[in-house]
């Protein structure tokens, strides 16, 4: 497993899914880059996952690592993009892991078919969404109405980088307003270590994923009594 290999890059988000995620979930990730957190969910956990990526080599790696890790019937990948409506977008091709929506499309980017996250999901109820779009989730919110309202989605990862969500026009502050008028309580960070959810703090604006819940005491009551997991010797 990818995961087990490398190790957890984004460790206490990762521990979280770990923690949170079971076989029985369905796990969205939008913004898949080339699937560790997909892998994560599927291999390690075992749940089902729905996972888009948007630029064409990086979606090749991650169904490269879909087939290594023997999870190809528990992941559905679409090479599209997330966002409000229908249509076409152009993305930058050659920035790996930070590859990003542009208005005009020009050399080193692709033109990518876009849907909503509820077209996608057609009904499906997730349990989980992580988005990580490069300032472009106003845009992914937008188009998930459905599955925001879904009482079975507890959990929300989500980037809130203001730099990068200012490029289409948007503020941090909106999509935490948009959330919360949903149900979901936060941002929280995740502490592997008491397994416990905790306010970001201070240092708020230098980490940028956040975790907006639904349930908390479903979210506790899942986190508390998950299994562990080792990852380079050390226990999760």
């Amino acid at each position: 497993m990818i995961c087990a290999r490398f190790g957890l890059g984004e460790y206490a988000d990762m521990a979280f899914c770990l923690h949170f995620l079971r076989p029985e979930d369905l796990f969205v990730d939008v913004g898949a880059n080339a699937g560790v957190y997909t892998i994560l969910a599927a291999r390690a956990v075992g749940c089902h996952v729905v996972a888009a990526e948007p630029v064409p080599t990086t979606f090749d790696l991650l169904m490269q690592n879909v087939y290594a890790n023997h999870v190809s019937d528990r992941v559905d990948a679409r090479r599209i993009g997330i966002g409000r409506i229908p249509g076409k977008l152009h993305f930058t091709s050659s920035l790996w892991s930070y590859n990003h929506v542009v208005e005009v499309g020009g050399e080193n980017t692709v033109e990518v078919d876009v849907l909503p996250l509820d077209d996608v999901l057609s009904g499906r109820s997730p349990t989980m969404l992580k988005i990580d779009v490069e300032g472009f989730e106003a845009e992914v919110i937008g188009g998930a109405s459905m599955a925001l309202s879904d009482p079975s989605l507890k959990a929300v990862l989500i980037e809130m980088y203001e730099g990068h969500v200012a490029k289409y026009g948007g503020h941090i502050a909106e999509i935490e307003t948009r959330l919360r008028s949903l149900g979901f309580n936060g941002p929280y960070w995740y502490d592997p270590a008491t397994r416990s959810l905790v306010p970001p703090g201070d240092q708020a604006a230098t980490k940028y994923n956040q975790i907006f819940v639904s349930d908390m005491d479903d979210v506790k009551w899942r986190i508390e009594r998950s299994k562990s997991y080792e990852i380079h010797g050390a226990t999760v």
